[in-house]
C-alpha cells in the first residue's frame, strides 16, 4: 500500500473519530498530518475530510431534518406553526452566520498562520478546562425543545472560535449550551445540528482549492473512511456524552497539550 494511501486512511479514521469529541479534529489532523508527511495539512483536504464526517451525522440525525423538512413544509402551505419550523430551524441558521461570516473574511489567514501544531496547544488546554468547569458547574435542567432562536445565536457565535484550531466545534458549542443549562445529551444534540450547516459551507467555500486535488487518493480514502468510522461510533460516542461528565475529556486534552508542548 502506497504512502498516500496509508495516509488517507489515518487522516480518515482521525477525523472519523474526534469530529464528534470535543477534542478538536483539526488539531489532530494538523498534527498527524505533520508528523507522518512533513508539512501541514492543506485546508481543503481537512475540509474534505469533515465531508465524510458530516454525512455520518446527517445519517445519524436523519430524522431531525426530515422532521424540520416537514414541518417547513407545513409552515408554508398551510401556516401551522411548530418549534421545528419556527424556532429549531431558524435558530440553526441564524447560529450558523457568526462562523460564516469569520470563515469567510479570515479563512486564508487562518490557514496560513494557525495551522500548525504549536498553535493549537494553548486552545487544547484551556478549552478542555471550561469544558469540564461548565458541565460541572452548570445545571442540567433544559431540553432541546426548550431552545429559542436567541440561544440558537449565543451557541453559533461560540461555534465561530472553533475555527481557532485546537478548540474544537463540538467542545465550543457543548460548552455554550452547557453554560446555558442544557442536558449534556441536548447540548451535543444541538451542537451537531447546529454544525451540519458549518462543515457544508466550508467546504464549499473551499471548493475550487478542493478541486485541485481531485486526482490526489488522500481526498477520497479520508473521505471514505472519515464517512465509515463516523458512523461507527457515533452512536458509541453520543452515548458517552450523555452518561458521563468531560472530566476524562479535559485529562485528554491536556495530556495533548503537553505532549505538544515538550514535541515542539
Amino acid at each position: 500500500m502506497n504512502q498516500d494511501l496509508i495516509l488517507g486512511i489515518v487522516l480518515g479514521l482521525v477525523q472519523g473519530l474526534t469530529e464528534l469529541l470535543p477534542v478538536s479534529s483539526s488539531a489532530h489532523l494538523i498534527v498527524v498530518s505533520e508528523m507522518m508527511s512533513g508539512k501541514p495539512l492543506p485546508l481543503a483536504i481537512n475540509v474534505a475530510l469533515h465531508i465524510g464526517t458530516v454525512m455520518a451525522v446527517l445519517v445519524y440525525f436523519f430524522n431531525d431534518w426530515l422532521a424540520m423538512g416537514r414541518s417547513l413544509a407545513r409552515r408554508v402551505s398551510s401556516g401551522t406553526k411548530s418549534f421545528g419550523s419556527d424556532v429549531l430551524l431558524p435558530a440553526i441558521l441564524l447560529g450558523s452566520i457568526p462562523a460564516g461570516i469569520i470563515g469567510l473574511k479570515f479563512h486564508r489567514i487562518i490557514e496560513e498562520k494557525l495551522h500548525h501544531p504549536q498553535i493549537v496547544i494553548l486552545p487544547l488546554a484551556l478549552v478542555g478546562v471550561l469544558l469540564w468547569w461548565s458541565d460541572k458547574t452548570r445545571p442540567s435542567s433544559r431540553r432541546l425543545e426548550e431552545l429559542t432562536i436567541k440561544d440558537g445565536i449565543i451557541i453559533g457565535t461560540a461555534q465561530a472560535l472553533s475555527l481557532i484550531p485546537g478548540v474544537s466545534r463540538s467542545g465550543s458549542t457543548i460548552i455554550a449550551g452547557r453554560f446555558l443549562g442544557f442536558a449534556r445529551g441536548d447540548a451535543a444534540r444541538f451542537s451537531f445540528l447546529l454544525g451540519t450547516p458549518a462543515m457544508f459551507g466550508a467546504a464549499l467555500l473551499e471548493m475550487r482549492e478542493i478541486a485541485q486535488y481531485l486526482g490526489d487518493p488522500v481526498l477520497y480514502v479520508g473521505t471514505l473512511v472519515s464517512f465509515a468510522s463516523g458512523c461507527f461510533a457515533i452512536r458509541f460516542l453520543m452515548k458517552f456524552i450523555r452518561t458521563n461528565g468531560f472530566f476524562w475529556f479535559m485529562v485528554y486534552r491536556a495530556g495533548l497539550a503537553i505532549i505538544l508542548l515538550l514535541l515542539y
